[in-house]
């Protein structure tokens, strides 16, 4: 009788262990060899932070979500352009070449990846290589960010110059205060003017660089914001905005440069 029971006991031990087993391979490998399952220490403190370029991730079942297909990317610009991007000055691309980069989910580095920004239709694309023949394009989610070249791509909702809410990819010029500085770099297609005479001046299709700027106070909803003196000074509070004014005086602060916006938001975050 106790050689019997202690066959089952096996059996079901032996059942157990297979569906467990199971059970973590439908999760996926999410951690590199030699870690027994479990995240060490100083696997954690390098997932967090902002150093993912420079160290392997492993892989990540959320990976799968963060791809979609590549969409055309304007095989035509619209029945009134109509025309192809080898028709057009300029690139989409704020750089066209892939740069490696960390991807992150809620602010924790999990995976490597080649990536470029598309500031034209304001998405990242993604490969495993940079002679890759796939490129993806990583999902528009607020849970997930990235960082190319030093720059941070996040997705978040804001306010833009009509006042609507809209979403789109942010770079953070100035955070951890008070005020948080965002930058959006954008790809503006203007299109061409033919010389209707020889003492006319054309000049043909191209994509024209852009630049935004939004605020973000006290954890608030980023809000567009024009490089001007009257609305840069609105952003701050009133007991603020006199020691703002002083120190753009005093250190000229040029307002049309990001590095002159950027130190004077880092500025009102010490008061």
């Amino acid at each position: 009788m106790k050689t019997c029971y202690t066959n089952k006991a096996r059996i079901f031990s032996f059942v157990l262990f297979a569906l467990m087993v199971s059970f973590a391979n439908a999760q996926g490998n999410i951690h590199s060899p030699g870690e027994g399952g479990m995240f060490t220490q100083d696997r954690l403190a390098l997932m967090k932070g902002t150093g993912a370029e420079d160290a392997d991730m492993g892989n990540n079942p959320w990976m799968m979500d963060l791809y979609n297909d590549m969409r055309t990317k304007m095989g035509r610009l619209g029945e009134d352009v109509n025309l192809t991007l080898e028709d057009i000055d300029g690139t989409i691309y704020l750089d066209e070449s892939f740069k490696i980069g960390g991807l992150y989910q809620n602010g924790v580095a999990f995976k490597r990846m080649y990536m470029r920004f598309d500031a034209y239709n304001d998405e990242v694309e993604l490969r495993e290589s940079p002679d890759s023949d796939v490129t993806r394009s990583m999902v528009k989610n607020e849970e997930y960010s990235c960082s190319i070249n030093g720059d941070e791509f996040m997705y978040m909702q804001y306010t833009d110059d009509k006042g609507a809410t809209v979403k789109g990819y942010l770079s953070p010029l100035v955070k951890g205060g008070e005020y948080v500085l965002y930058e959006k770099r954008v790809k503006v297609f203007k299109e061409g003017k033919p010389a209707k005479t020889s003492l006319e001046r054309g000049f043909p299709h191209r994509f024209l660089d852009k630049v935004e700027y939004y605020v973000s106070v006290n954890g608030g909803t980023p809000e567009y914001m024009k490089a001007k003196k009257s609305e840069v000074l609105d952003m701050f509070s009133d007991e603020d905005q006199k020691k703002v004014k002083q120190f753009m005086k005093d250190k000229h602060i040029n307002l049309g440069d990001n590095m002159g916006l950027a130190n004077l938001f880092a500025y009102a975050n010490t008061l």
